[in-house]
């Protein structure tokens, strides 16, 4: 009988405008993997009765008819860390509980290998272990330049919002690797599969 293969679980790490979405994309690509949207998820997370409650009850101005008005949320806590915190207590717990149920259903399924991505991967507590923690950073104006091409908020907005996220490069010496997304994406896809094929390895002879 074949030998199983379990599940590799990879994190990726960092923030806006770093390359989270376009190394997972990759790695579904090249490997088949199955992709846990961490931002996807927190957009999913503000549209459930019960967040929107709490969210109502201390941002009331941003919920409209049941529903929040996301830019003036933003407009808020990226502007006073404190609220931001506030907000984080709020749907935190949820988010981490539907990202901890995409990955059991994932690895369920026989996925060979899941790619978790999430800005705040290396600051929130999982209930589960990553057998691959990767960090992206990116040259600040590289970055400025990838999010106001989306179109969705203005150079202010984006540059207090970077400003804000400083701090998660403090958190970086938790990761297995610190990935520099601002080159030639070639030589990221390069760089980031020969991490990803040595974690391949390591765990293959665990197992």
């Amino acid at each position: 009988m074949a030998k199983q293969t379990r599940t590799l679980l990879v994190g990726i790490a960092g923030g806006s405008g770093t390359g989270k979405t376009t190394i997972a994309e990759h790695l579904v690509a090249k490997y088949g993997a199955v992709h846990v949207d961490g931002d996807r998820i927190a957009h999913d997370v503000l549209e459930d009765a019960a967040v929107v409650r709490r969210i109502a009850e201390e941002f009331a101005p941003v919920v409209v008819g049941g529903v929040v008005d996301r830019r003036a949320l933003g407009r808020i806590v990226f502007a006073d860390q404190t609220r931001l915190e506030v907000l984080n207590a709020i749907v935190h717990p949820w988010i981490v509980a539907r990202v901890a149920s995409d990955v059991v259903a994932a690895s369920g399924s026989g996925a060979r290998l899941v790619v978790v991505d999430a800005a705040l991967l290396l600051e929130v507590a999982m209930p589960f272990e990553f057998d691959l923690l990767l960090a992206l950073r990116c040259d600040t104006e590289e970055r400025v330049r990838r999010l106001l091409a989306r179109g969705h908020h203005s150079e202010g907005e984006i540059r207090d919002r970077l400003a804000r996220q400083a701090a998660i490069e403090k958190h970086f010496y938790k990761a297995d690797a610190v990935v520099d997304t601002g080159r030639d994406l070639d030589a990221v896809w390069a760089e980031v599969d020969a991490i990803v094929e040595a974690a391949r390895s390591r765990i293959e002879k665990e197992h």
